[in-house]
């Protein structure tokens, strides 16, 4: 239902070094129009990253987009702060493995949270099981977002959604901490119901 034609239009380009680059003669954006890009694209298509608009989106209550990019943009700037702050008390040796990206580290910390296997009801005979099936890439990364954002929801309200944010992705990207707990869970239900993976099939 798109209003672009895919044989003129093509994509915008959001890669900073493919931007940087000089267009060839034979380079189909000195002839062809180039669609619209989204709005998130639009405001900075540089820093553009689909992984950090999911997060952004899920984390939004009641639209306000607004704020929950400010308290995006607080987040990474804690994470930055925080690993400057380590990587000066280390060691010359210790430097090179400390990661000073936030982008990298929050990355990192959803892909640790993220489950191999979940749980779909099935029913058979008027009785219903639940059989462990393989999650798919976009319900993985959904449910990883999910269990972080929900573990600081859980705290009290007198401190920032950042801060705990901050505090959450770190652990997370340690290995530890609520989030990747919760995935220890439900890969341990899936293998105690290992019996009924047959079922999923049907």
């Amino acid at each position: 239902m798109s209003s672009y034609s895919p044989v003129f239009f093509l994509d915008p380009i959001t890669n900073k070094e493919e931007l940087n680059e000089k267009l060839s003669k034979k380079d189909q954006r000195l002839h062809n129009p180039l669609k619209a890009p989204t709005t998130d694209v639009s405001i900075s298509p540089l820093f553009y990253d689909p992984i950090v608009l999911k997060f952004t989106n899920v984390m939004m209550k009641g639209g306000n987009k607004e704020r929950v990019r400010e308290v995006k943009r607080r987040l990474f700037e804690n994470m930055k702060n925080l690993q400057i702050e380590k990587w000066h008390k280390a060691s010359e040796i210790d430097r090179s493995q400390i990661e000073c990206n936030p982008v990298t580290i929050f990355k990192q910390a959803v892909d640790n949270c993220k489950p191999v296997l979940i749980t779909v009801r099935v029913v058979k005979g008027g009785v219903a099981y639940r059989v462990p099936v393989c999650a798919k890439e976009n319900e993985r990364q959904f449910r990883a977002m999910k269990w972080i954002i929900d573990s600081c929801r859980d705290k009290e309200r007198r401190i920032p959604m950042e801060e705990k944010l901050t505090l959450k992705i770190m652990d997370a990207y340690s290995n530890q901490g609520k989030a990747v707990r919760k995935k220890q869970e439900l890969h341990k239900i899936c293998e105690s119901n290992r019996a009924y993976a047959r079922l999923r099939y049907i």
